[in-house]
């Protein structure tokens, strides 16, 4: 089934994002941190920028040809008038780009392995900039940017591509202000706190996540929200705030990073999972992956 989201501006545009950030597959990859094993010692991460802008009508993304394996930041640098992001994509040998934009188009349909969901920054208004800090494999990796605060005003999504090369090593992750795990579905959150927070993103679930923050607007209950989403449900507008929505990229199961979010303003946040199982399928939001977070 498609899962259809009806809000009359921002869950339109939503529902491109669940489309960019459909099932890729998830196969449990290990970043060196799961439970019961010792943490790795930290170590200063190298720097990988993204550097974004446009040319005419379409996102244009600069990236080196190459990147060191093992702990890095990526940081996004928006030089544009729109905002961009800079989700990772790692591809297993033997396939392409092309390839990859083929699974990405394919709304709700299932994801093969030889794609994964590898992290990445959420996006950065005209002008800024942001970061995560994470572990990257070898192999070959696409950039893909495609905000959906882009909606409406007709600029095409960027892609572009590069190398990890080297071995990646048992670095640990900084230590971030916050913390929200994802798993099949839902989530857990502490220290959310409003500006912009610093978060280790964890996903202990076997599925790709992500998370999207969305403020509540006056009066409105988790159980508005559930009902909203719900699976089948047509027409109903969640009681969210979508102008102040904050998100992050998306990681495969067993992964985490260190990644940044702003949320605008303190108070009750819904967080939600717009990306579909491996097998494919509707979103996760419309299997119930709602969580409510207070931001301090």
């Amino acid at each position: 089934m498609t899962f259809k989201l009806t809000i009359k501006r921002s869950i339109p545009a939503l529902a491109l994002l669940a489309i960019g950030l459909g099932g890729f597959a998830a196969c449990g990859e290990d970043d060196g941190n799961d439970r019961g094993q010792a943490t790795p010692k930290k170590s200063t991460p190298n720097k990988v920028t993204v550097t974004a802008t446009e040319a005419g009508k379409r996102s244009r993304l600069s990236v080196p040809k190459s990147a060191p394996a093992g702990l890095v930041t990526i940081e996004l640098e928006n030089r544009g008038n729109a905002f961009h992001e800079a989700q990772l994509i790692r591809l297993e040998a033997g396939h392409t780009p092309e390839e990859a934009l083929k699974v990405i188009a394919a709304e709700g349909a299932p994801s093969p392995g030889w794609i994964r969901a590898a992290g990445g920054t959420g996006p950065a208004p005209p002008g800024g900039s942001t970061s995560a800090t994470q572990q990257l494999r070898p192999g070959k990796y696409i950039v893909y940017d495609a905000p959906f605060q882009n909606q409406g005003q007709g600029l095409q999504f960027g892609v572009a591509s590069f190398e990890v090369k080297g071995e990646a090593g048992a670095s640990g992750l900084p230590t971030g202000s916050a913390k929200v795990e994802a798993y099949e579905y839902g989530f857990t959150a502490s220290g959310l706190r409003t500006g912009n927070n610093t978060i280790e993103f964890s996903n202990t679930g076997k599925e790709p996540h992500h998370l999207i923050a969305v403020p509540y607007k006056p009066g409105a209950t988790l159980g508005a929200v559930r009902k909203a989403f719900r699976r089948g449900q047509t027409g109903a507008e969640p009681p969210l705030d979508f102008e102040h929505t904050s998100y992050s990229a998306r990681i495969d199961g067993g992964t985490k990073q260190i990644t940044e979010l702003q949320l605008d303003k303190p108070g009750k946040y819904a967080l939600l999972c717009f990306v579909s199982d491996r097998k494919g399928g509707p979103p996760h939001v419309a299997q119930g992956m709602i969580a409510e977070a207070t931001v301090r």
